[in-house]
């Protein structure tokens, strides 16, 4: 399916990756978006969307994975030196048995969350809580990793 007109059959809604506002954007490639997450885990979390919709990794042709792992890879770098931490989580969820909602999209992508020693990720045991990230504070985000 072309990217931007995948509809969600069971909801009946446009796919919310198919169609990211360019302003959303961080940086691109030929075969992926680099975004802020709208409902972060922990400050500069980010996620690399491929730009055709795919369900799971395993659609994903060679030539576009390897442009997604090569984005993944210099992401990690700048989020490492502009944000100051020390490691990084790197997550892709597969969840077919899930409705699709806020927190889970039939378009496969990849977060890359920012971590450090004990940080609140940490203190949560696994069960740490999202924050909305405001306009400003995605612009920002923007601006220093774009």
């Amino acid at each position: 399916m072309k990217s931007g007109l995948f509809l969600c059959f069971i909801l009946m809604k446009p796919c919310t990756f198919c169609n990211i506002p360019k302003e959303e954007i961080i940086s691109e490639t030929k075969f992926c978006y680099v975004l802020p997450d709208k409902y972060p885990i922990s400050k500069g979390h980010i996620l690399i969307v491929p730009k055709k919709h795919y369900e799971n990794i395993t659609e994903i042709p060679d030539k576009e994975l390897f442009d997604i792992v090569k984005t993944i890879k210099k992401m990690e770098k700048k989020m490492t030196e502009k944000l100051k931490v020390k490691g990084i989580d790197l997550r892709q969820n597969y969840r077919p048995f899930v409705r699709e909602g806020k927190l889970r999209k039939s378009h496969i992508h990849f977060h890359l969350i920012p971590r450090s020693f004990e940080d609140l990720v940490y203190k949560q045991q696994g069960k740490a809580k999202r924050i909305v990230l405001s306009k400003t504070e995605q612009e920002r985000l923007i601006g220093l990793l774009g």
